[in-house]
């Protein structure tokens, strides 16, 4: 039987990424450059943190327009609740009549991210550069665009996830985690509490989905809504490239995931990838990796046992039994 195939991985040849300075500064390089995820695009001083205080707040000391601040310094008081500087920085009132506390103005360094070459430039701003990726196709995301460092935690109990996030608390700000098969609620709020730029997951409930559309987090679910698990493949492709730059479109469905010539043709678990592309349908075989459409195991995937003119035998997991799914309740995945 023939059957329709969806990807989960693909190789992109050519991806054009934008990397900008959050205000203007100087850029270091020219376009014909080849750089590196570690190369040094250019640079700029601005205040990278900044906190807006609460309505009731009473500041202390503020007789101008502006006052500087050492870390731990008394800025104020809101009620009977005494606040302190968080960093050496300034306390201003701001054009919509709130007290605000704005870090002192910091040296800021523009990473490449990626390998490539550079294409254009916007002067003392951005840098356009072509590159190779191996992107992600998610089943749902939040449509934010951001980017940084991805952490990948195991596949733990919920138990474990908490411990995990609590043990990286300090060193999870600014990234993107993988958090699992399964988040819930309660784990996506302290991740947001521990200001996670991103969350990457296999699978979540539709009330997580829409708390991190309200937080504007960007939130990739790779499987579907529910409990299913992370295909194997995706998994051990996240775990090979921990602790790599990797950049979220949320507006795509997509995790861009920056690779140089020589790994790129190799995907973990997939084996060798051809850059051609592939034919739409593909006959149905035993050890295929399939998409199933059909309840219990609505959104997982299995492997092929065998096939008949009108359904399939499916293995699951660790399960040694197969499972028969009836056309045309599944996808050939690749």
């Amino acid at each position: 039987m023939l059957v329709p195939i969806i990807k989960k991985i693909e190789n992109n040849e050519k991806c054009f990424i934008e990397r900008m300075l959050p205000v203007e500064g100087e850029l270091g390089i020219k376009v014909g450059d080849f750089v590196q995820p570690f190369d040094h695009l250019g640079e700029c001083r601005f205040s990278q943190n900044e906190i807006i205080l609460p309505k009731g707040f009473k500041p202390y000391g503020l007789k101008t327009d502006k006052r500087y601040y050492y870390t731990g310094s008394f800025l104020g008081k809101n009620g009977s609740n005494k606040v302190l500087a968080p960093y050496d920085g300034n306390l201003y009132m701001g054009d919509d009549k709130k007290y605000k506390f704005s870090e002192i103005d910091k040296k800021y360094i523009l990473l490449s991210g990626v390998w490539g070459k550079v294409k254009s430039l916007i002067e003392k701003r951005s840098v356009l550069l072509e590159s190779k990726t191996k992107d992600i196709l998610l089943a749902a995301s939040t449509e934010i665009s951001t980017s940084g460092e991805l952490m990948v935690f195991p596949n733990p109990t919920d138990i474990l996830k908490r411990s995990y996030l609590e043990s990286y608390a300090k060193g999870i700000k600014g990234k993107i985690v993988y958090v699992g098969d399964f988040v819930g609620l309660d784990i996506l709020e302290k991740a947001v509490e521990l200001e996670a730029t991103g969350i990457l997951v296999g699978s979540a409930h539709k009330e997580a989905f829409d708390y991190a559309k309200a937080k504007n987090l960007a939130f990739g679910i790779i499987s579907g809504f529910g409990k299913i698990p992370t295909p194997d493949s995706v998994y051990k492709l996240l775990s090979s490239v921990s602790y790599r730059y990797v950049f979220f479109e949320g507006d795509k469905n997509l995790l861009r995931i920056p690779v140089n010539s020589q790994d790129h043709n190799t995907t973990p678990a997939l084996g060798k990838v051809s850059a051609k592309a592939s034919a739409p349908i593909k006959k149905v075989t035993s050890g295929m990796s399939i998409l199933a459409l059909q309840d219990p195991y609505f959104g997982w995937i299995g492997t092929v046992d065998r096939a008949t003119e009108s359904s399939i035998f499916v293995k699951f997991g660790l399960d040694k039994n197969s499972v028969e799914v009836k056309l045309p309740n599944f996808y050939i995945v690749e």
